[in-house]
């Protein structure tokens, strides 16, 4: 056998989060990856800076790269020593071809393990409201691919079952709602179809099964969707729990703070690096000791400091004789990494936040240190030393424009900017907020820098103690 393994990674129906921890894990340590657009792209987030990524293709209807050198290219990367994820959509082996793959690493010599997924199959109808099965209409269900090779017009067998679910089936919905008709299924049964199942457009298309081929030409039907028929179907309005929260874009990073607003459609559209020349901080970090305070308004200002700490050869202890602030819960967390419990964390997690507190407190003439982006606001510097404070702004990371997914503006509701960064890296991509989409920004220096661009905007709510507790 090679020194490299293959792992065949179920990545789940498109909702990030339902990647399992198995699968997160391993997308962490891969040399490569292997990934097709049945999987999300937000996924390709979690892998080593280092790790390479592949296109593999697989767009509905063609490849970009056939079945027979993707096997191929798995066992050549594995038997360089590698370690090798192929990330695939869905479940590794259901309606896939993992077991194909799993097959050419057997017969290349190369030691493989496979990860399921969830599938679609389930996930798609869960979030759409639908169950697989319930006790007053059906125990029992069956799967069946929809997709047929080219020329087959022979009809579809439907097994026996109360729920019968359709992959892979939007090009052939006719000769199946046909074949279903043609084997005794009732003209005034029900049928959903579940499109982009689990992601924010999502959309439920529903009717009979005698009515259903003109409502999907009249929506539009598009792919990927899968189908459901069956009593269940009937339960969708009630059980469906996904849809009515509002959509809301955020920009920046930390997506996971903002879950009381509704379902989060995140898009990075700025990322945050070093700076060039360091010199200026490492001159601030060999006398850090003799300030009172610093105070961290962000993860990447805390990891940036003690980044140059730690190449100086220090550590934590270099500030036993300070005080530390956080803006709020996830910087104070990141802080608690590092060994530190933060005295000051606001409720209301901003620079008014911070200043809020901050006037409970003797500053007249504590020296701060602010560690902080190549462009922040002035509200909090300002702040602090009309409360007498000396305070230094130290510039340890610099900001830069990423060029954001697609996002289809029709499924959003609202828009959350977290910072001026965003503002304007929204206006380069996407040149203005549409009509009926609503923004938020998380302080007022930011709804300023909105205001420049004709955005009006309002504070983003807090989430309510009931919220706190289920986020």
């Amino acid at each position: 056998m090679s020194k490299g393994k293959v792992y065949l990674v179920g990545a789940g129906p498109g909702d990030v989060e339902l990647i399992t921890l198995k699968g997160f894990r391993l997308l962490a340590k891969a040399d490569v990856i292997l990934y097709d657009h049945l999987s999300s792209a937000g996924l390709l987030d979690f892998s080593a800076p280092s790790a390479e990524l592949i296109s593999v293709g697989k767009f509905a209807g063609k490849h970009t790269l056939p079945q027979e050198d993707i096997n191929r290219l798995i066992v050549d990367k594995a038997k360089e020593g590698k370690i090798v994820v192929r990330l695939k959509g869905g479940d590794s082996y259901l309606f896939g071809r993992g077991s194909e793959e799993a097959e050419a690493c057997f017969q290349g010599g190369v030691e493989f393990q496979v990860v399921p997924g969830v599938t679609s199959a389930l996930a798609a109808p869960c979030y759409a409201g639908i169950p697989a099965t319930d006790r007053d209409c059906t125990s029992d269900v069956a799967i069946v691919t929809g997709h047929r090779k080219a020329g087959d017009d022979k009809p579809i067998e439907i097994p026996k079952a109360g729920t019968v679910i359709f992959l892979m089936s939007v090009g052939n919905i006719k000769h199946i709602v046909n074949s279903l008709l043609d084997q005794g299924w009732p003209e005034d049964e029900m049928i959903a179809a579940v499109e982009k199942g689990t992601c924010y457009d999502q959309r439920v298309i529903k009717d009979t099964l005698g009515n259903f081929l003109k409502t999907a030409e009249k929506a539009k039907l598009r792919t990927p969707a899968i189908f459901i028929v069956g009593k269940v179907v009937q339960l969708q309005e009630k059980l469906d729990w996904f849809t009515p929260k509002p959509n809301v874009l955020v920009l920046g990073n930390h997506p996971e703070r903002y879950t009381h607003l509704g379902n989060i459609v995140h898009r990075r559209v700025i990322d945050c690096v070093a700076i060039e020349d360091y010199s200026k901080v490492d001159l601030v970090v060999d006398k850090i000791a003799d300030y009172d305070w610093i105070i961290f308004t962000s993860v990447n200002g805390a990891k940036h400091l003690f980044s140059r700490l730690n190449q100086k050869g220090l550590d934590t202890r270099e500030l036993a004789s300070l005080r530390i602030a956080a803006i709020g819960k996830t910087t104070a967390a990141r802080l608690l990494e590092y060994g530190i419990i933060a005295d000051v964390v606001p409720g209301n997690e901003s620079s008014a936040g911070l200043l809020e507190e901050f006037a409970k407190i003797d500053m007249e003439g504590k020296k701060v240190l602010l560690p902080q982006a190549e462009f922040s606001t002035k509200e909090l510097p300002e702040g602090l030393a009309g409360f007498g404070a000396e305070v230094e702004k130290l510039v340890v990371y610099r900001t830069v424009d990423i060029e954001p997914a697609e996002v289809d503006f029709d499924y959003i509701d609202a828009v959350l900017f977290t910072s001026g960064s965003t503002v304007r890296a929204f206006i380069k991509y996407f040149k203005e907020v549409p009509p009926g989409v609503k923004v938020y920004g998380l302080g007022e220096p930011t709804l300023a820098v909105a205001k420049e661009y004709n955005i009006t905007g309002e504070l983003m709510p807090k989430a309510s103690d009931d919220q706190e507790k289920k986020i």
